[in-house]
């Protein structure tokens, strides 16, 4: 990924090779996550493609635009979709197919697709962000951005129900005709988000979480207001990120916009005085080619985050 310039390739190559949430070899999930090491090797596979396409990205663009989205998830499946139509011998059967009965919407298959060795495989695909509300190395101790959801609530739901959708005459009846399932897997990558200390440094996970990667990428965070950040080095920079650019590590061009401690301090103060809305912020150093990389990334919130507004 070092080598990619074009923000949206370095997320397509992300979304391909990065480390995933979840830890393919705890019991409850043994043989239901696609695991990481399939993923590296596609990633290999892949070097070749994804050079060219930095070079030429328009094709990338042009798919993403006719999926044009403000959300993160849905541009997370539209990379996804845009990298499994480029597999060799890998044919998409249907992208979120919905799943009900007489009564109502029981699901959904989120990607059905025929891979290399003939199998048809169902994968259930999310991308997360979870902040670690309490000092608990359990799953429930992890709740998103927006408070209502949680790691422990959302794994069960893909693993007790949407995984589980073939199994049942609904989800059956919904495949297209000759279609039967051979493997259904989980596909869920993201970052998980620890409490960053009073004096600047990071709270490191050293404990397993059951059921996550021990491998899972990794972010700090803390609550508004702020006198400073935590940063790797003296003379670091920072920058704020929109929605859309969550996913593969940063990197800007040398001449980009950054701002110091002190600017994106008085940047947090003018957004939370308007808005509770978390805000991502990277920290930068500058690279060997003088761009700008990503160091670390952690989220900021109001001072009154979890609660949720009623």
């Amino acid at each position: 990924m070092d080598s990619l310039h074009d923000p949206a390739v370095r997320d397509l190559a992300w979304v391909i090779g990065s480390p995933g949430l979840l830890d393919e070899t705890w019991a409850a999930y043994a043989g239901r996550v696609v695991d990481d090491a399939w993923c590296h090797a596609q990633l290999k596979t892949c070097i070749q493609w994804l050079t060219g396409l930095d070079n030429d990205p328009h094709s990338l663009y042009d798919f993403i635009a006719q999926r044009s989205t403000r959300r993160l998830g849905q541009y997370f499946e539209s990379l996804i979709a845009f990298w499994l139509a480029r597999i060799p011998d890998t044919q998409i059967i249907a992208t979120n197919l919905q799943v009900q009965n007489a009564q109502r919407i029981l699901g959904e298959y989120d990607f059905l697709f025929r891979d290399a060795d003939g199998n048809v495989c169902h994968w259930e695909t999310a991308v997360k962000f979870y902040l670690q509300a309490e000092p608990l190395f359990e799953q429930h101790a992890f709740i998103g951005l927006a408070v209502r959801d949680r790691l422990d609530i959302k794994l069960d739901r893909v693993f007790q129900h949407q995984l589980e959708l073939g199994h049942t005459p609904a989800g059956r009846a919904a495949l297209p005709q000759g279609v039967a399932l051979k493997k259904t897997q989980a596909f869920i990558k993201g970052y998980l988000f620890y409490s960053a200390t009073q004096a600047g440094k990071f709270f490191n996970p050293i404990t397993p979480i059951p059921g996550v990667s021990v491998n899972h990428l990794s972010g700090w965070w803390m609550r508004h207001p702020v006198g400073s950040l935590p940063q790797t080095t003296s003379d670091s920079y920072w920058t704020i990120l929109p929605r859309l650019r969550f996913l593969a590590p940063v990197r800007l061009d040398a001449e980009a916009s950054v701002m110091r401690q002190a600017e994106i301090c008085t940047a947090l103060d003018a957004h939370f005085g308007v808005s509770d809305e978390p805000v991502q912020v990277i920290e930068l150093q500058h690279g060997a080619d003088n761009s700008w990389r990503e160091a670390t990334r952690g989220f900021v919130v109001c001072s009154k985050w979890p609660v949720i507004n009623t």
